[in-house]
């Protein structure tokens, strides 16, 4: 059985803790933020593939 860490009511031993974890908006917020990394690392490759191919015609 699986007692870490600790008692079901100790914070022992436990190395982070997020309060926002239950929060839709800083979940939303962060689902955003990665979409747009995302999206941002996309256009930059097409951007590139798009040059690359221009200069070899």
């Amino acid at each position: 059985m699986n007692t870490f860490p600790g008692e079901s009511a100790s914070w022992e031993g436990v190395d982070a803790y997020f309060t926002w974890a239950n929060s839709s908006g800083m979940l939303v917020f962060l689902t955003l933020v990665t979409a747009a990394i995302c999206l941002a690392v996309i256009i930059a490759a097409a951007r590139h593939e798009s040059e690359i191919s221009d200069n070899t015609k």
